[in-house]
């Protein structure tokens, strides 16, 4: 199954260059990332605040919400703004548990349409959780609401006993195995087609990147030169990062390969800062919420809605 624009088609006998994301794309983090996003947020209440909170309290589908509000193409900012909702509500509700506090108004579907209506992001997030209380009340949440370490326990489970390599230091809070040895390799490098520049633009980091790109078998088909990641400080949507990763590939046309409507969203940014720029916007249900995306991808107004990037490879190839 793929969905075309006419502008594919019109292009697709151009490309030069492939330009990948990574989660869901190369790599199906399902098992992964996903699955830090939904233990972190119960890890650190538990285990830094002390509330009796089980593994299940936030689900995949929780965490969605909060991808297709925009903005939190950083991991990270996803779980800080889940955490900060439960500790806010918390506040709000002393008595209650934490499985009750997941259905009181405003539930997280709420928070996170709301988030959505402001643009996105963790900043828009803070901003309305926060923005009705005291300086007192707020100060209260903020002892609580301790960022770096809800980012710290984020990424231990996500590296465990790789956190050494990957961010320069043993982990302090997590001490399992890490749930990035459940990524699993989703493109199939046979089928890239030759003759066009490959590159990625992805929300990991120089050293995560590095170590996907090994796992895909990539490595040397990527060069570092042609990876833009959260080393050069631009987050999706914003369409400086592409535009930034067209350039050092040496222009398109090309496509951009993604798998959330932020990874749509550069593509539309760059194309409406930059009309005539020769760029395909491709999204692929490789995700974690795989084909239940199809009607939102869809609607979107992507130039391709495909199954995997392998598909897209073979239309590229013809």
């Amino acid at each position: 199954m793929i969905t075309l624009s006419p502008r594919a088609e019109e292009l697709r006998p151009q490309l030069k260059a492939i330009l990948f994301d990574m989660d869901g794309v190369l790599l199906d983090i399902t098992q992964s990332i996903r699955v830090a996003n939904i233990l972190a947020v119960p890890f650190f209440l538990r285990e830094r605040l002390g509330w009796p909170v089980g593994d299940d309290l936030i689900t995949s589908e929780d965490i969605e919400k909060f991808k297709n509000a925009g903005g939190f193409n950083d991991d990270r900012d996803l779980t800080c703004a889940i955490v900060l909702h439960y500790i806010v509500r918390g506040h709000e509700n002393p008595t209650a548990s934490p499985e009750t506090l997941s259905v009181l108004q405003p539930n997280l579907t709420r928070y996170a349409a709301r988030i959505a209506q402001r643009g996105g992001g963790l900043k828009a997030a803070e901003d309305l959780a926060l923005e009705h209380f005291t300086r007192e009340d707020k100060f209260d949440i903020e002892i609580q609401y301790r960022k770096k370490e809800i980012s710290q326990i984020f990424l231990e489970l996500f590296a465990g006993e790789h956190s050494e390599r990957l961010y320069g230091k043993p982990a302090a809070y997590y001490t399992g195995p890490g749930l990035v040895n459940n990524d699993k390799v989703i493109i199939d490098p046979a089928l890239i087609p030759a003759g066009r520049a490959l590159g990625v633009l992805t929300g990991r980091s120089r050293e995560e990147t590095q170590f996907g790109l090994e796992l895909a078998n990539l490595i040397e088909a990527i060069p570092e030169a042609y990876r833009v990641t959260q080393k050069e400080g631009f987050y999706k949507p914003d369409m400086r990062g592409l535009k930034l990763l067209l350039e050092r590939v040496g222009g398109g046309p090309a496509i951009y390969i993604g798998d959330t409507l932020d990874d749509h969203k550069t593509v539309a940014r760059l194309l409406a800062k930059i009309p005539d720029a020769p760029v395909l916007s491709a999204l692929v249900l490789t995700g974690p919420m795989g084909a239940a995306n199809t009607g939102l991808f869809k609607r979107s107004g992507a130039d391709i809605v495909a199954e995997d990037v392998n598909e897209v490879l073979r239309w590229i190839a013809g």
